[in-house]
């Protein structure tokens, strides 16, 4: 049976877990942790609250909490008229010969991989650089090692015949010892920045940011803190996409005008 957490225990775990570099989880939702916080105890196989405190100590132990708290994109293209919109109505507002994406919340390799075919198909592979970041430092590694879930290559072709009429999505993919992996040539363009969103200052400035349905994860006040830091680092006439189930703060909307209302992308102003 999985571990049941009242509000008190999740304040409780949370508060011993913000003393330590990338483990503040203080500012999300109550059903986000309860729901993660169960997932963690029963993977690291945590029976009881009052372990946690020396548990904490090992750095691995503190990082596997980072890799497990992460609700992962397990699709690639999911939403497929997202990625229709984003190919035929973004990429052309990008003229410099050189631009910039950045995932501020990249818990898995599935959105990565989906805007790195769409580049590629594009001509435009190299001339994006791509930064991925996640407080896991093994999730960053499973990104740069194209890693995905194998059981969901089905699911992620038929996706991708939905937003292309061509048959290339098998050239992506390469076999190794036996696992289908995504093409690490598509890969080289990526960076990886294993750090809590908002936990140290950045001042890089990107064109383009893909924070899909990530902030429902938040707190309100927590969702309008992050959402003033990401803001920050796109660059006027920049692009951020949100996700469907997603919409710009209040104290926000007039820093920004709405691209695409149904699919929730906007255009710094």
């Amino acid at each position: 049976m999985g571990f049941t957490f009242s509000i008190k225990e999740i304040k409780s775990v949370t508060s011993e877990m913000a003393r330590y570099e990338s483990l503040d989880y203080t500012g999300h939702s109550f059903s986000f942790l309860k729901r993660r916080l169960g997932h963690v105890f029963s993977e690291l196989r945590v029976r009881k609250l009052n372990q946690l405190s020396e548990l904490l100590k090992d750095e691995n132990f503190r990082e596997k909490i980072n890799y497990h708290m992460a609700v992962n994109v397990t699709e690639m293209f999911r939403d497929p008229g997202f990625w229709r919109v984003l190919r035929q109505d973004i990429f052309p507002l990008f003229k410099e010969e050189n631009w910039s994406v950045w995932f501020p919340d990249a818990s898995s390799g599935e959105e990565v991989f989906s805007l790195l075919v769409l580049l590629k198909e594009e001509g435009l592979i190299d001339s994006v650089d791509v930064l991925c970041q996640h407080p896991s430092k093994e999730k960053c590694q499973e990104i740069s090692q194209g890693m995905l879930d194998l059981k969901k290559l089905d699911i992620n072709l038929c996706n991708y015949r939905r937003l292309e009429e061509n048959t290339l999505f098998e050239n992506y993919f390469i076999d190794r010892d036996g696992r289908k992996l995504f093409s690490k040539d598509l890969l080289k363009g990526c960076r990886y920045r294993s750090e809590a969103l908002g936990e140290k200052e950045n001042n890089e400035q990107f064109d383009l940011i893909l924070f899909r349905n990530s902030g429902i994860n938040y707190t309100a006040r927590k969702k309008e803190e992050i959402f003033e830091g990401v803001l920050k680092n796109l660059k006027p006439g920049g692009v951020i996409a949100l996700g469907v189930r997603e919409n710009v703060p209040d104290p926000f909307r007039n820093q920004v005008k709405v691209l695409n209302q149904k699919e929730s992308i906007f255009r710094k102003i």
